[in-house]
């Protein structure tokens, strides 16, 4: 009899529904703003700080290599406190809280084991706020009149934005301002917004083996994990050691802010724009156009000789970098098996990121300090033409995907 009375209580709850959608794409847009602007503050002119007050190549090097390896222990091991206590949100507050406050230790010591000991602390809470941030914007974007890429390309305006604004501060200040900077956005900022972010809360989890196992059965995925891991090789030595160089050939703290602008910058109209132009040539030919566009900017910048045509070429390199960061997901889904699309991207982020940074990272430390600049750039021209081989190798035929019978299990 009161069945007419429904259909606007539905639109009322529909109008609701698309609001907190709304509200949480602004608060995730903000959260990207802030969390990368917060990395901006330090990781451009982190290595240079530590070479002006002693430490050798090598030993940023070995500075450099350890973030990745205790991402590889600590994103697990907070997803998992998370799941089994239920209590996303509060993992959220507590790492950038923790992140923030232990930023301002930098500022008693420049010691090696001192600086390498922040180091690990800080990874271990900083690192995993990103996956859990992603989960949350790629869950709101499915509800919501957005993409993915228009939700994080906020991350890459928030991290051009600060690295430019402290490479201008520091002409005039020394690098411990950049230590309160960071803590003040992570640890107040970050902290503050977590406690809005609508934090999704996942409901399936992967048996990871089977999923490894049923993933490296592919030749094309074989040729894809190389390929990535002798890239992360690559990117590892090629962005440790790419402020020093700024520096060495005569760069002002100006333009080192200027140069990393420049990289995070390129990305926005590509990550806004180019998903399509992407998607029609294919994420298999775009990965290995950047594979080979990679290995061409970094020959060049083997003798890039004055800090202008640095920051042009570090441009250049973006491009790619921009193109590779948008087809890498999209390829990684398209050969994961069903159900195994987040299993497919963790192997990848922990190629990339974890195994083949550590190593390239610490090689590189050890190549500058013996041959210096050219020969280290040269070295990651090398590898990462290695990484197209590989990528063409596995993929000179398509294969079908696998299937993993019962690899997504229930939650705990």
């Amino acid at each position: 009899m009161f069945s007419h009375l429904r259909p606007p209580t539905v639109r009322v709850a529909d109008r609701t529904a698309s609001a907190q959608v709304h509200r949480g794409l602004l608060i995730s847009k903000l959260y990207y703003l802030l969390y990368y602007g917060a990395i901006g503050t330090i990781a451009p002119f982190l290595n240079v700080y530590l070479e002006e007050n002693g430490l050798s190549g090598s030993q940023i090097g070995w500075i450099s290599s350890i973030p990745p390896l205790i991402a590889l222990f600590a994103n697990p091991f907070w997803s998992a406190l998370a799941d089994r206590w239920r209590i996303h949100r509060m993992v959220l507050v507590l790492l950038t809280l923790c992140a923030g406050l232990i930023s301002l230790l930098f500022l008693t010591s420049v010691q090696f084991w001192p600086i390498l000991g922040f180091i690990v602390a800080m990874t271990f809470f900083r690192n995993p706020v990103a996956p859990i941030v992603d989960s949350t914007a790629v869950s709101l974007v499915k509800q919501g009149q957005s993409t993915y890429g228009r939700q994080r390309l906020w991350g890459s305006i928030g991290f051009a934005g600060v690295s430019y604004g402290i490479g201008r501060l520091l002409a005039s200040y020394d690098m411990t301002l950049a230590f309160w900077i960071h803590a003040i956005i992570m640890g107040l900022g970050c902290t503050l917004l977590g406690l809005l972010l609508p934090v999704e809360r996942p409901h399936q989890r992967v048996n990871l083996m089977a999923g490894v196992r049923a993933l490296l059965g592919q030749r094309s995925y074989r040729g894809f994990f190389s390929s990535v891991v002798l890239l992360g090789f690559a990117m590892s030595s090629y962005l440790t050691f790419l402020s020093l160089h700024m520096i060495n050939l005569g760069g002002t703290a100006t333009q080192l802010g200027l140069m990393w602008v420049a990289m995070a910058a390129i990305e926005v109209p590509i990550m806004y724009f180019g998903a399509r132009s992407i998607a029609h040539y294919g994420y298999r030919r775009i990965l290995q156009l950047s594979f080979i566009g990679f290995s061409v900017g970094w020959v060049a910048m083997a003798f890039v000789t004055s800090p202008i045509f640095l920051i042009l070429n570090v441009l250049m390199i973006g491009v790619f970098f921009s193109c590779y960061i948008v087809s890498v997901v999209n390829y990684a889904d398209q050969t994961a098996p069903p159900g195994l699309s987040a299993t497919a991207q963790a192997i990848i982020g922990a190629a990339q990121s974890g195994l083949g940074w550590s190593l390239g990272a610490v090689f590189a430390g050890y190549v500058w300090d013996v041959a210096g600049a050219r020969t280290v750039f040269l070295m990651a021209a090398g590898v990462v033409a290695l990484a197209a081989i590989s990528f063409w190798w596995g993929n000179r035929a398509v294969e079908p995907k696998p299937t993993v019978v019962g690899s997504p299990v229930a939650s705990a």
